[in-house]
This record gives C-alpha cells, sequence and structure tokens, in this order.
C-alpha cells in the first residue's frame, strides 16, 4: 500500500481549514484516511500550521510521499530542513519549527483611470508635439465627426445603389421570362398541325376520287 501525506479539508463553506493526514494513495482527497498529522489554517492572519513532528518522520522513513502544496508547506515551516539533518544523523536538538506562515503580498490591480493618467503625459512635463495632441480644439473634433459622417452618408449611398441595380435587373428577367412563355403560347403544337395537314389531303383524295366518277365511261 502506498502512502500519501495530503491535506484533508474541513471548515465551513468559503471558510476553508485543512488537516495534515496520511492516507492511502488510491483514496479520494476527502475519503479515509489513516492517521491525522497535524492542521494548516489559511484564513488566520498570518496562516498557522501545527504539526506532529515524530508522526511524520515516522511515515517519511515508511516511504510516504507528501503531496506538492504539503511539501512546499513543510518547506516554509523548515520540516523538510529538519529531515534531512535527522537522515545525515546530525544534531537537531536547536532547530525548532515555526508555526505561522508569510503572508503573501497582494496583487495590486491597475485602475483605469490611473492607467489612463499615466499613458498621457501632463501638459507641463510634455513636449510641444504631445501638448498639441492632448489640447486639440473643438473645431478639429467638429470636423472630424463631419467627415465621419460623410462617409457613412456615402457608404450607406453606395448600398442603396446596389441594391437598386439587383431590383432592376431582376425586373429585366422577369419580363424576358413572361415574353418567352408568350411566344411559346403562340406557337401551335405539332400535334394540332399534322391533324391539320391530313384533313387537307382527304379533302383533296375526295375531289379526285369525284372527278374521276363524273368523267364519262368509255
Amino acid at each position: 500500500m502506498a502512502v500519501k501525506i495530503r491535506l484533508r479539508r474541513m471548515g465551513a463553506k468559503k471558510r476553508p481549514s485543512y488537516r495534515f493526514v496520511a492516507t492511502d494513495s488510491r483514496m479520494p482527497r476527502d475519503g479515509r484516511f489513516i492517521e491525522i498529522l497535524g492542521h494548516y489554517n489559511p484564513i488566520e492572519k498570518p496562516p498557522s500550521v501545527g504539526v506532529k513532528e515524530e508522526r511524520i518522520y515516522f511515515w517519511l522513513k515508511q516511504g510516504a510521499i507528501p503531496s506538492d502544496t504539503v511539501n512546499s508547506l513543510f518547506k516554509q515551516i523548515g520540516l523538510l530542513k529538519k529531515w534531512e539533518m535527522i537522515k545525515k544523523g546530525e544534531d537537531v536538538s536547536q532547530i525548532t519549527l515555526s508555526t505561522q506562515l508569510r503572508e503573501r503580498p497582494k496583487k495590486k490591480k491597475k485602475k483605469k483611470g490611473k492607467a489612463a493618467e499615466e499613458a498621457v503625459p501632463a501638459t507641463e512635463e510634455a513636449t510641444p508635439q504631445e501638448k498639441a495632441k492632448v489640447e486639440k480644439p473643438k473645431e478639429e473634433k467638429k470636423e472630424e465627426k463631419k467627415e465621419e459622417e460623410k462617409k457613412d452618408i456615402k457608404e450607406e449611398k453606395k448600398k442603396e445603389e446596389k441594391k437598386e441595380k439587383k431590383e432592376e435587373k431582376k425586373k429585366v428577367k422577369k419580363e424576358e421570362k413572361k415574353e418567352e412563355k408568350k411566344k411559346e403560347e403562340k406557337k401551335p403544337d405539332k400535334k394540332e398541325v399534322e391533324k391539320g395537314d391530313k384533313k387537307e389531303v382527304k379533302k383533296k383524295n375526295e375531289k379526285e376520287d369525284k372527278k374521276e366518277e363524273e368523267k364519262p365511261k368509255e
């Protein structure tokens, strides 16, 4: 069985506290454990740590492996250094472990207003070119706005012209289709033409027969 020294979460919601625990590596974080080896409270200022040194050294001798977070905490309180000295057989009687951790400095968030102020140099310290950029007259700004509005109007006109052209093309195509349909409707069907031709041929034959009948017999 591979033993691991890890943190077990305790405490209420958003107010965590932890225990150092020797447990089977196959078990989940907050599952069954073998032994409690200490505690760690990150909410306190500064964060506090308490450990059972003898039991931790016992499990380390048995081959227990501390997790990364536990390893860093042990390093901060000086337990790992003491453990290495014990392995070498050096005197450890004067070394004591710390029960508190150093507080990490909080990262300061940059405010947008300050960042903008830092980006724009002060008018007194700025060069004449930078001053001119900062102190733009209102008339120039108005002219820029007008130019932008003109560009927008031109783009809208172009879009409208494109739409009109498309609609005109569609109308032309529709008219062409209508004319083609009319032409097709005017054309006589082949069957009707054939029927008319047959009728005419019959009439001719009948006339010829009558003429032959009217001729005097010799």
